[in-house]
């Protein structure tokens, strides 16, 4: 078994520290999972997912202090970049391992098979912070809530774009 890379110092997390906390986090979901503590397992795997979620929030000057913040950041990255697997991924971790924590209505084969999809796909995951955002135009009252949310501008519209997915850390916000 992987030996769990060692936590960073508490405090500002860096972009590196966010992997390595991630990798921890899976490291320890399948642990937890092996000597049979199903909630932990699924609760850490969701924790693994969240750590790269909030650092591409941290680069983009978004909110990500809170449930629903995390929850924005993942649909707002599903939605410039789509991916089938990876919804699928971020989906399952949120549904099976998130949701367990407080229901313990699945199965260890329900978890194992939820961790594959989320290793499997964490690369992916993982790359979006090598990349730059991509263009974005907001096309739905929903797209407008979240990305209002996000950002913290109230000032955002319908049809507005942005070359940098509205980043507020990558350049002009609004063409």
């Amino acid at each position: 078994m992987l030996a769990a890379p060692d936590l960073p110092e508490p405090g500002e997390q860096s972009l590196d520290d966010r992997c390595r906390i991630s990798r921890r986090f899976m490291i320890h979901a399948r642990e937890e999972l092996k000597n049979g503590n199903r909630l932990q397992a699924g609760e850490k795997a969701w924790g693994a997912v969240v750590q790269p979620l909030k650092a591409i929030a941290e680069q983009r000057g978004w909110h990500h202090q809170s449930h629903q913040a995390i929850h924005n950041v993942g649909l707002q990255i599903l939605v410039e970049s789509p991916n089938v697997d990876l919804q699928e991924a971020l989906s399952a971790a949120y549904r099976v391992g998130h949701e367990n924590f407080y229901e313990n209505h699945r199965h260890p084969e329900e978890l194992a098979e939820m961790m594959d999809k989320v290793e499997n796909e964490m690369p992916l995951l993982l790359s979006l912070l090598d990349a730059p955002p991509r263009p974005f135009t907001i096309a739905s009252n929903t797209q407008l809530r979240r990305l209002r949310s996000l950002t913290g501008d109230d000032t955002l519209q319908l049809g507005d774009t942005s070359a940098v997915g509205f980043s507020l850390k990558h350049g002009p916000v609004n063409e």
